[in-house]
């Protein structure tokens, strides 16, 4: 839904070369947003505190893993050859974990067939 806002589209566009450190390069209302879930999500779901904190420490360890360029190239899992996709285009591979509700509305590229495509 964020992807599709021409506010935040045009927030995005900062942060599209693929430099080091170009991702921290976002606008801070795109970051804060990005954390709304988790702070509704400490007052409204009944979870002991250090497990929303272990669930947040995955999820930190999930975005270094597909952003680190290493596309482990296992179905369904979205892999960051999947994810650069979604960063070069912002209209394709939402999903989060798996590549299933991309591949159900139409929205994924597959990383294999892009390479296939450029060569």
């Amino acid at each position: 839904m964020l992807h599709n806002c021409c506010l935040v589209f045009n927030m995005k566009l900062v942060a599209t070369d693929s430099v080091s450190l170009s991702g921290l390069a976002f606008h801070p209302l795109d970051g804060i947003l990005q954390a709304v879930p988790h702070v509704i999500a400490l007052f409204l779901v009944p979870t002991h505190f250090m497990t929303h904190m272990l669930l947040l420490f995955c999820e930190a360890v999930w975005t270094a893993n597909i952003h680190d360029c290493v596309h482990g190239k296992v179905w369904p899992v979205m892999g960051a050859g999947y994810h650069t996709i979604h960063h070069t285009t912002y209209r394709h591979n939402y999903g989060h974990y798996t590549v299933w509700m991309d591949w159900m509305f139409g929205t994924l590229r597959d990383p294999e067939e892009e390479l296939k495509k450029a060569e």
